[in-house]
């Protein structure tokens, strides 16, 4: 295809401007880090554990949750003594829970009158960090007074 020449100043003017704002999309769009793709990408590689409690399947992320982590590192680790230790405040335990396995596995531990915190505290919670790398010792992933 042959290009039109352009004849006056208006067309000139026109298609410069048209190319100047061609121009300035492209390097907008160069300054713009979008993560978008790259995120679904982590994701799919990322698929969470699938967990079953009481006969139920639970999706787990595969990795600490971002709002978890910061979570815990509020609120869960203490220096005791001079040595770090993991200990969940009492007042915390629920919403503890809740950022880690999410709200459904939250509701199915609150409706189950069998279950302990024991269990809880000395098994699933173990369990779960270990997935994510984050091994802890299950005598210290206990409450304040448990």
């Amino acid at each position: 295809m042959v290009a039109k020449k352009l004849v006056t100043n208006e067309e000139r003017i026109a298609f410069l401007n048209a190319k100047m704002e061609e121009l300035a999309s492209e390097q907008e769009q160069d300054l713009v880090s979008d993560y978008d793709q790259a995120l679904e990408e982590y994701k799919n590689q990322n698929k969470p554990f699938m967990v079953k409690f009481k006969g139920k399947v639970f999706e787990v992320p595969r990795s600490m949750p971002f709002s978890f982590s910061m979570f815990y590192m509020r609120h869960c680790v203490k220096k005791v003594n001079g040595k770090t230790q993991f200990q969940i405040p009492d007042e915390k335990i629920d919403e503890f829970i809740c950022r880690m396995f999410g709200k459904k596995f939250y509701k199915e531990l609150e409706l189950s009158d069998d279950v302990e915190m024991g269990f809880v505290l000395g098994t699933l919670i173990p369990d779960i960090f270990e997935k994510w790398g984050y091994g802890i010792n299950k005598s210290k992933s206990t409450g304040k007074n448990g």
